[in-house]
């Protein structure tokens, strides 16, 4: 008995050693590309052409952000906001629909008799759409979503895949306990907000964090929809700066008469944009990871 829980203890050592390299080496892969990046937005532009990238900044400064702020330093502040506004009222909007929306679906046909064709149409017009014209026409020309504010996160407020999540989140909730609240005389509202939004709040931070990467990143909705610089997202903004010196450097004979012995950060460049994008994503994303896993597990497992 002795001998086969040693062989069994040495068998899982074994396959733990093994897991923990695995995970070691995917982690390094998924973390050297973002390293990569903040090296090569502070090493000198000059070396980047001459050599390309290295593991190791040389000659570091922050002469590239310093370009970035000064060319459009005011732009980049009010975009930040647009930004920033954009994401806290999407993800509250788009939570909002999925999270009730999810919760129709799981009630039965006896509780909400349409809760079957919801979920159908969910999903139908998830599979089946009419393409991205017929789409644009509709936002901009029949509901008015152009160079406004809620044109930013209004046609992203519905996701079929958060609302899978949140259904196995919904389904977890015992039916006993739903059952005792109706005994003590809670309406669907109270039951709604009180027992079953306290108990999925796992898989609401997991779709919250969705949306906020979605919205934070979104480049669509500001290309298609957005014409006015005033409901320019950082996104936005952070290309056409990208777009201006890639086109200014197309111009050989302007750069060699003006710029003869200026390197603009064109590569830096890009690397910094990138930086500065992700920066509210690295802060946001370690608080709530614990959330992330959690519902992720419970939407697969009852889903």
């Amino acid at each position: 008995m002795n001998i086969e829980k040693r062989k069994r203890g040495s068998r899982l050592k074994r396959e733990s050693i093994f897991c923990y390299i695995v995970l070691i080496w995917l982690s390094l892969i998924c973390i050297l590309p973002i390293y990569l990046v903040v090296v090569a937005s502070i090493t000198q532009e000059t070396h980047i052409q001459q050599f390309g990238y290295s593991l190791m900044p040389v000659n570091p400064s922050l002469d590239t952000y310093t370009f970035l702020v000064s060319s459009k330093g005011k732009m980049l502040l009010k975009s930040t906001g647009v930004s920033f506004a954009v994401t806290v009222l999407g993800t509250l909007f788009a939570d909002f629909i999925v999270v009730t929306f999810a919760y129709a679906i799981t009630q039965k046909k006896s509780v909400f008799r349409f809760s079957k064709a919801l979920s159908f149409f969910g999903w139908f017009a998830t599979i089946f759409s009419g393409g991205v014209l017929p789409w644009y026409i509709l936002c901009a020309q029949y509901y008015g979503l152009r160079n406004n504010l809620f044109a930013l996160f209004i046609p992203y407020g519905m996701n079929m895949y958060n609302v899978f999540i949140l259904r196995g989140n919904f389904r977890q909730v015992p039916n006993e306990l739903v059952e005792a609240a109706k005994l003590d005389g809670a309406s669907h509202s109270q039951i709604f907000l009180k027992i079953m939004i306290p108990l999925a709040k796992s898989g609401i931070v997991t779709i919250s964090l969705f949306n906020v990467l979605m919205y934070w990143n979104d480049f669509y909705l500001p290309q298609w929809l957005i014409t006015d610089t005033d409901y320019f997202t950082l996104q936005k903004v952070l290309y056409n700066m990208l777009a201006n010196v890639k086109a200014f450097m197309m111009d050989r004979e302007l750069a060699a008469t003006i710029l003869e012995n200026v390197a603009l950060p064109m590569n830096t460049a890009k690397m910094a944009v990138t930086v500065m994008s992700l920066i509210p994503i690295v802060i946001l994303y370690p608080f709530a990871l614990k959330y992330f896993i959690k519902g992720i597990n419970v939407g697969g497992i009852k889903g």
